[in-house]
């Protein structure tokens, strides 16, 4: 019953494997944290660029600019929703820390 699965899975579990793979290779390599510097910066630019009322605008410039910027070879594993959701878990962290100096969720 387990061969069968994994025979008729092979192709799905070897990508899930190698993305697992991946992901800790972007982990050890701190791949990670060359996407969330650059990240910052780009969050800079548009606080700098942008009023303060528009922050949806700003948000999504930051999203685009660093979704186009990704390696080419990361796009297929990574989709725009998801740099969304790391772009929005970044600011929330930056933001924490600017309040106090700590990441304590005090925001």
């Amino acid at each position: 019953m387990l061969l069968d699965f994994l025979a008729e899975n092979w192709a799905f579990i070897a990508a899930v494997a190698f993305v697992a793979a991946w992901l800790i290779y972007l982990t050890i390599t701190k791949q990670w944290t060359k996407i969330r510097e650059f990240a910052y910066q780009v969050m800079l630019l548009a606080e700098r660029t942008f009023g303060d009322e528009n922050g949806k605008i700003k948000f999504e410039f930051v999203v685009r600019i660093v979704y186009k910027n990704l390696p080419v070879w990361l796009k297929p594993f990574i989709r725009e929703e998801d740099i969304r959701r790391l772009i929005q878990s970044w600011y929330d962290k930056a933001k924490d820390f600017l309040d106090d100096g700590k990441i304590n969720k005090s925001v």
